[in-house]
């Protein structure tokens, strides 16, 4: 059902000024700079990259290597520094100031991600995927994911396209979420001259009895479901104001994450503009929200908007204080050595004295014994 509004007032613009791209120095994660480029140059906005480094010391290293005979650093500052030439110098090759090259250290990596996000402040992420599945993909996920989940501004997760944008597929659910989802694309679309597709699928579960045998027939449901949903989408985008931008309306029927692939996939869609809710706890571990379960799948770019940026701004300043309040807590006082015997004050001297009393004994004993 194709509609083309003549309502011309167009809602409060949001804009683009900063572009955070996260990059690990793969060829992936470069190439999303060039979407990024090309989304700065559109909305007159200035790029910035970022390379989180996590110093991941093998188990039962407990300390951080000092300092060598004749160096001027650690070796920690000396990879920090390596890092950062390295960051410079890509950020060269696409003309873009060092003071716009950031180099973090810390983990968890979308953690450091968005607190940079929040400082700048980003209005847009733009990165890439690199397709993790299976098992480690349930436990650990990747970075774009979890900052689909907690990044405090939109996250544009790219893939391999067209440069140009010309067809943006709108997946909703009705919810006042996916309506800023809608409002924040027409304003996309209006930047590009694009093309909107409004989807929304009515899905009823799985028709199958207890037993796992037996299916019930719910095409009569479904039929009635399906004619609900339509003149819910009618007062649906009647809710926001296109001004000059196109669209289409699509009710399907099944699975939403299937229907938005397929449907991207069929109509050669450029890009996927999407909310997310922000479910969390167990069951968002076992089955993820649809944008995220998109973010995996889809055939072509997605953009995340987040439905309460102003909740996950809270979180991130709620985390950094804590950090503050653990590296400020002060540290036990040591007794002076002048108030120890002579054997413990060598015990205290010892990572771990009652190791210590331990070894002692047991090589007073197998020297006592042989």
């Amino acid at each position: 059902m194709a509609q083309d509004c003549v309502d011309t007032e167009v809602v409060k613009r949001r804009t683009i000024r900063q572009i955070l791209v996260p990059i690990d120095f793969s060829e992936m994660s470069i190439g999303a700079i060039h979407p990024a480029k090309n989304l700065a140059r559109r909305f007159n906005a200035s790029v910035h990259l970022v390379h989180v480094h996590w110093f991941d010391y093998p188990a039962g290293f407990t300390a951080v290597p000092g300092p060598v005979a004749g160096w001027s650093m650690t070796v920690q500052e000396e990879v920090e520094r390596s890092l950062a030439a390295r960051l410079r110098d890509v950020g060269s090759k696409f003309e873009l100031p060092p003071t716009n090259c950031h180099l973090r250290t810390g983990a968890p990596i979308f953690d450091e991600i968005s607190h940079l996000a929040q400082a700048l402040p980003a209005d847009l992420i733009v990165t890439s995927t690199h397709g993790h599945g299976g098992v480690k993909h349930f436990f650990l996920g990747s970075t774009a994911e979890r900052l689909v989940q907690h990044a405090p501004c939109p996250v544009l997760v790219s893939r391999k396209g067209r440069a140009t944008i010309d067809k943006v597929l709108v997946p909703v659910d009705f919810s006042r979420c996916s309506l800023e989802g809608l409002k924040y694309a027409i304003q996309f679309a209006d930047q590009f001259a694009a093309k909107l597709f409004i989807l929304h699928a009515v899905y009823l579960g799985e028709p199958y009895t207890s037993d796992g045998f037996a299916m019930y027939d719910l095409s009569a449901l479904e039929k009635t479901e399906r004619e609900n949903a339509e003149q819910q989408m009618l007062h649906f985008v009647r809710q926001a104001k296109f001004g000059s931008v196109k669209f289409e309306t699509v009710v399907k029927t099944g699975r939403p994450t299937d229907h938005i692939n397929s449907f991207a996939e069929r109509e050669h869609v450029d890009l996927i503009i999407t909310s997310t809710h922000g479910r969390t706890g167990f069951k968002h571990a076992l089955m993820g929200s649809t944008a995220e379960q998109v973010v995996r799948r889809a055939p072509s770019s997605v953009l995340v908007v987040p439905s309460h940026p102003e909740v996950r701004v809270g979180n991130l300043r709620a985390s950094r204080g804590a950090g503050e309040i653990r590296r400020q807590r002060p540290k036990p006082e040591r007794i002076p050595s002048a108030d120890l015997s002579k054997r413990s004050t060598k015990l205290a001297r010892h990572a771990f004295p009652e190791r210590r009393k331990t070894n002692k004994f047991r090589e007073s004993h197998l020297s006592a014994t042989f």
